[in-house]
């Protein structure tokens, strides 16, 4: 991580050693690991230690270090926030924070659903459904999983295609012309299952699930989804109104 540029032209050094501890971290360290103590951060750039203190302070305002007194400098997690003022997909609010959200793993199949799902989604006994399964990740790391369960006549494609985008719901809009209006949600803590706990780790103690019932505008019902992710990593925020 040497060879950190001084001419003119470059950005600011402090900026050029931000960015590189910032990628380290994302990229190499896991929460409660001790970051070298400055003076070794400050010769392994070439930087001055108050280059490297105010490069420390902006990457601890992200969320990312937390200084413990008798420790030293802690990598942490930030907080993501989910604020639920619209009908809008995961995928759309965490881009809308400058976040990275990515499928690691996706898997659709048709199925006949059980009662209770198949009541929601508005089907006949024995009509089908695809189930759509995602690992996703959020800056490179693991985050949360996500299934969605839609009625197979509306996303006949589903199943044997894919989806093309990160967005099921771009998708949906792109494909199909499908919009979704309105949704009913759930928000329940729980302990992790043992197939979320080998993706999100095994240091997960308590998941946040958030189950979703999504209509159309004319009122079909068009999914019901549910994302877990680590409780400790994820705030969910509601914008509530009061009718005239």
């Amino acid at each position: 991580m040497n060879g950190l540029q001084r001419e003119p032209s470059a950005p600011p050094l402090y900026s050029q050693v931000q960015a590189r501890l910032l990628e380290r971290i994302r990229r190499d360290c896991r929460p409660g690991e001790l970051l070298p103590t400055q003076a070794a951060l400050a010769r392994e750039f070439g930087a001055s230690l108050i280059t490297v203190k105010r490069a420390l302070h902006d990457i601890a305002r992200q969320g990312y270090l937390q200084s413990t007194r008798g420790r030293g400098t802690v990598v942490t997690r930030p907080v993501v926030p989910d604020d639920r003022s619209q009908v809008r997909s995961w995928t759309d609010a965490m881009t809308g924070l400058g976040r990275e959200p990515r499928t690691v793993s996706a898997h659709a199949q048709v199925r006949v659903p059980s009662r209770e799902l198949g009541r929601l989604l508005g089907l006949r006994a024995r009509q089908r459904s695809v189930c759509l399964e995602r690992q996703r990740t959020l800056d490179g790391r693991p985050f949360c999983l996500m299934t969605n369960e839609l009625p197979f006549d509306l996303v006949p494609d589903l199943a044997a295609e894919g989806i093309s985008e990160e967005s099921l719901y771009a998708w949906l809009r792109h494909r199909y012309g499908l919009i979704p209006s309105r949704a009913d949600e759930e928000v329940a803590a729980r302990p992790p299952f043992p197939r979320e706990a080998r993706f999100l780790g095994a240091d997960v103690p308590i998941v946040l699930v958030v189950r979703r019932h999504t209509f159309l505008s004319d009122g079909r019902p068009l999914e019901v989804a549910e994302m877990v992710a680590d409780a400790g990593q994820y705030r969910y925020r509601v914008e509530i109104t009061k009718r005239p």
